[in-house]
């Protein structure tokens, strides 16, 4: 079978699995050694619900998960949720924001709108 075939079959494959099931597999279970506040969402998640390990105390993780107002249950269904679909809802198609019309600029204290004759 050519890698023609072959690396298209897994990506979709990869993209269709969780990150619990991404773990459950072995290819995302090693240890996350980083400070909590420098965890992406999904780290932070996985380490908060112990999925993975890490050299950081239970006490900096649930901090940060505090910080970042994440309930147990959100970062469940985060972890849970699909590569594919977390792809998908993070490519939005934004408006430009319409910008505040000019504002006229304030005269200075004393001087008038129009001259005096």
């Amino acid at each position: 079978m050519s890698y023609k075939v072959l690396l298209p079959i897994t990506i979709l494959t990869i993209t269709g699995c969780s990150s619990y099931q991404m773990n459950q597999l072995g290819l995302r279970s090693s240890p996350v050694n980083r400070y909590p506040n420098y965890m992406s969402t999904i780290e932070l998640c996985e380490v908060a619900n112990g999925y993975r390990s890490t050299n950081q105390t239970r006490i900096s993780v649930s901090s940060e998960q505090w910080k970042r107002k994440l309930l147990a249950e959100q970062c469940d269904e985060l972890v849970k949720e699909l590569y594919f679909s977390r792809f998908i809802k993070n490519i939005r198609i934004t408006k430009p924001k319409n910008e505040n019309p000019p504002v006229p600029t304030p005269l200075p204290a004393g001087a008038t709108t129009a001259p005096n004759k």
